[in-house]
């Protein structure tokens, strides 16, 4: 086969169950604040108990949701969770600081930074959605995503995205809308949503469903996610943890329903907990635990019929080390076996910086994982059978057209991982992995910086003319 066939699980059925029934049980009991009126009126349509702005979600009402969604599968087992399954593709962070090579040193993001970022992301293989990599501090604040994402537009080869509230959002819109009449593109494939979290616990911001619901009146993509921080917005124990974000998962779903965007959350979704430390309640991404909540967030996502989703592939690392390595490492690998996919990437600590050394390594990382994701190909030509007869015992396979043909489709390699001798390695002054990662930095923007816009003359004014109408009313 052409492909792993794994999937590792942390749940069994009956405990799956009775974390159903917990979330069923806070949404009926507890219930959602939802600061929308009308939302507020369609929940109460539906048979939600309204007081307030909190509504009571009875279970049937869930259930129903659920069924008319995706379909609730009980019996939904968890080898149906890797067959098949394409390459991870990753979507680039987006901070608000720059972690500067070679000082080791944060500082705010910059223009520059997301122009410098869109070229080294449209050169990664692996990112198949970009964000701008910060949030620029050299404009004014109403307008950073503004600005931002008229360079995405411009720029960016692959779908691009950039998290926005409510003031930015129509601009963005009309932005996007230029964007896909130019490039003949579907909305679906241009990249642009608007993508919030749960205010945990069990709270919707009233400028993120307003804004969700301009969007979605518009017929753009919208998406909604939970952000469990374990210990603080939640409880500390895994099981209740997991009963609370599949709670609010499961809010997320029935507003989404409300709202018309359903083949979205069937597409997948990727929880974003964290973890305090409970000395100092710093957040942790990295945190083995975190790994295990991925693990059954994608057994829960298939337990309700919707295609897994992800986990985290970070480190609280404040560089490029072992920890930082190992930990990325294992939240993507146990990741993938859960049968899911990956969030953002080039992240230093929890959210503390961008790096796009760290960028480059998360490419060459999970280029690796892809490649093993491959599996192994069985033929007449690759069993070789041929050409073990004719090196017959004791000799060797340096000078078979098979070995240089086999070689250079199967040997992976990257710029940044060595496989030289130490005696090659001093000879080529003795790199360390930062220092290799900074070089392929350097050489993608030696090819690409400043990059060519992509988008005909016509319509980089037309956003240039929405741009400066979003600085015209949203700047004092």
């Amino acid at each position: 086969m052409r492909y792993i066939r794994s999937c590792i699980e942390v749940l069994s059925q009956a405990e799956l169950e009775r974390i159903h029934e917990a979330s069923l049980e806070i949404l009926q009991e507890v219930g959602v604040q939802v600061s929308n009126e009308e939302l507020l009126g369609r929940l109460r349509a539906i048979g939600a108990q309204v007081h307030g702005d909190v509504a009571r979600l009875p279970s049937d009402v869930v259930l129903r949701v659920l069924q008319g969604c995706v379909g609730h599968r009980e019996d939904a087992r968890a080898d149906q969770a890797a067959a098949g399954r394409g390459p991870i593709r990753v979507t680039s962070g987006s901070e608000t600081m720059v972690l500067e090579y070679p000082g080791h040193t944060l500082r705010p993001g910059m223009l520059d930074d997301v122009l410098k970022g869109i070229v080294v992301t449209n050169a990664l293989p692996t990112v198949g959605r970009a964000l701008p990599v910060v949030v620029p501090s050299d404009v004014p604040r109403p307008v950073a995503e503004v600005e931002a994402y008229r360079l995405g537009c411009l720029y960016s080869s692959k779908p691009f995205n950039v998290y926005f509230g409510l003031r930015a959002c129509p601009y963005l819109m009309e932005m996007a809308a230029v964007v896909a009449e130019a490039t003949e593109q579907a909305k679906r494939e241009l990249g642009f949503e608007f993508s919030f979290g749960v205010v945990s616990p069990l709270r919707f911001a009233e400028d993120d469903l307003a804004c969700a619901m301009m969007t979605a009146e518009q017929t753009w993509p919208t998406s909604c996610y939970s952000f469990v921080v374990l210990g603080a917005s939640g409880p500390a124990s895994m099981a209740g943890a997991l009963a609370l974000s599949n709670a609010e998962r499961l809010a997320c779903l029935t507003l989404m329903w409300l709202w018309g965007e359903v083949e979205g959350y069937q597409e997948g979704h990727v929880d974003d907990p964290c973890m305090i430390e409970p000395r100092t309640l710093a957040t942790s991404f990295g945190h083995p635990n975190l790994t295990t909540l991925a693990i059954a967030s994608n057994q829960l996502a298939r337990f309700y019929g919707l295609e897994p989703g992800g986990g985290l592939a970070l480190s609280d690392a404040k560089g490029i080390d072992f920890q930082s390595g190992y930990e990325r490492g294992m939240g993507a690998v146990f990741s993938v076996l859960a049968g899911g996919s990956i969030g953002n990437s080039g992240i230093v600590g929890p959210d503390e910086a961008i790096s796009l050394e760290q960028l480059v390594v998360d490419d060459a990382a999970l280029s690796a994982v892809n490649w093993i994701m491959q599996g192994v190909e069985v033929s007449d030509e690759s069993l070789a059978l041929d050409v073990v007869k004719e090196v017959g015992i004791g000799g060797n396979y340096l000078d078979q057209v098979h070995t240089v043909e086999y070689l250079r489709q199967e040997y992976w390699e990257s710029p940044i991982f060595t496989r030289q001798s130490w005696s090659g390695w001093e000879r080529g002054g003795r790199k360390t992995l930062l220092e290799r990662a900074h070089q392929e930095v350097e050489r993608i923007l030696a090819q690409g910086y400043p990059p060519e816009p992509l988008l005909p003359e016509g319509a980089a004014r037309r956003l240039d003319e929405i741009v400066g109408r979003a600085w015209a009313e949203l700047v004092a």
